[in-house]
């Protein structure tokens, strides 16, 4: 029994010796950013050589070759899509990759050959590539798809034509929907169906895009489509900006005028929505010689005289509808316009005019 249990721990030891990988490292970059694979060996460690390998890419797609005596490394890369975006650095020679782009997500394994030993010592990576803003939660840029209150509204999506897909994971501030390939290939949605887009959600045909449906202003932000491939096994991602809008109804004008003694009569009108939202513009016509256009469009500041123009229009716009309503400018220029207290002057000034002339 003893005997057996040396053997046992004497396996033990071999399988799980210093030659055996570990369970992959799990590093993430940013895309066209940097990333770095550590090498992290042990301390007196002296290594011969180091060779790079791809998953996706067939042969190592670097080598490295340490010479005796402080003499310089050997540094070689592969003819390969890495060319030109590899590099060493640090004392340890852990492996830089440059210009991160989507098709270098993957697994990655570091061969070490050892002076002192005969055994391989392998090193395993697992690199996610992210788009930019992604790991710092803040909102990234990327496709807009606009829709209107009510509606519905689709984020498009396309997988890589040949490339067979294991799930699609959509998210926004948390998870949306989850979509897996069902009978003969059409995708079907196995996550989704609770929380605020429950029954809300539909795939479009033949597709991994995301319909939602009976739209809310709430549902504005940002969305992300999270692509898991099984050959090559990388990771896609595509980000949308999603605005959701509420059509604009009739806009009110208020007014404001002094008139002086020449006859000229400044105006001051205030376009106003109950309801504005965002992303909506203002516009005056016409807008005439001097006149002066504040508060983000929603007010008119002119002078005018008799003969230059009827009525003035405002025009309320965003990016799925528009409307405008108007308003005739003679009699803001009128006696009878004028507020109350400065009626009762008015009238007191021709009485006592009237008196004089008596």
């Amino acid at each position: 029994m003893g005997i057996f249990l040396l053997w046992s721990l004497l396996l033990l030891g071999l399988l799980t010796g210093p030659g055996a990988s570990r369970a992959p490292m799990v590093v993430t970059g940013t895309l066209g950013g940097s990333v770095t694979l550590p090498l992290q060996l042990q301390d007196g460690q002296q290594v011969e050589s180091i060779s790079w390998v791809c998953r996706s890419v067939p042969g190592a797609i670097a080598t490295v070759t340490l010479v005796e005596a402080g003499g310089p490394d050997t540094f070689h890369q592969a003819e390969s899509r890495y060319w030109g975006r590899l590099s060493v650095v640090g004392p340890e020679r852990s492996l830089q990759i440059s210009h991160l782009s989507w098709a270098d997500a993957g697994s990655y394994r570091a061969h070490i050959n050892l002076q002192s030993s005969r055994v391989t010592h392998t090193r395993e990576y697992s690199l996610h590539v992210y788009g930019p803003g992604i790991l710092g939660g803040k909102e990234s840029v990327g496709e807009t798809v606009i829709g209107t209150l009510g509606k519905s509204a689709t984020l498009p999506l396309e997988v890589p034509v040949g490339q067979e897909v294991e799930k699609v994971t959509w998210s926004s501030r948390g998870l949306v929907a989850i979509l897996r390939p069902g009978p003969a290939g059409e995708p079907i949605l196995v996550a989704g169906t609770q929380g605020p887009y429950s029954q809300r959600l539909s795939i479009p045909r033949h597709n991994y895009s995301l319909q939602i449906s009976s739209l809310r202003l709430q549902d504005s932000g940002p969305y992300q489509a999270w692509i898991t491939l099984h050959s090559p096994p990388i990771n896609i991602t595509k980000d949308f900006i999603l605005h959701v809008y509420e059509r604009l109804q009739e806009p009110k004008i208020t007014a404001s005028s002094q008139i002086m003694k020449d006859g000229t009569c400044f105006i001051t009108l205030i376009c106003s929505l109950d309801q504005p939202g965002e992303d909506v513009q203002y516009s005056w016509d016409p807008r005439g010689h001097g006149a002066v256009v504040s508060h983000g469009g929603t007010t008119l500041s002119v002078s005018w005289r008799s003969g230059v123009s009827d009525s003035y229009h405002c025009t309320v716009k965003n990016p799925i509808s528009q409307s405008s309503s108007s308003i005739p400018v003679r009699p803001l220029c009128s006696g009878s316009f004028l507020p109350c207290c400065l009626r009762k002057e008015f009238l007191l000034f021709l009485i006592l005019g009237a008196l004089q002339i008596k």
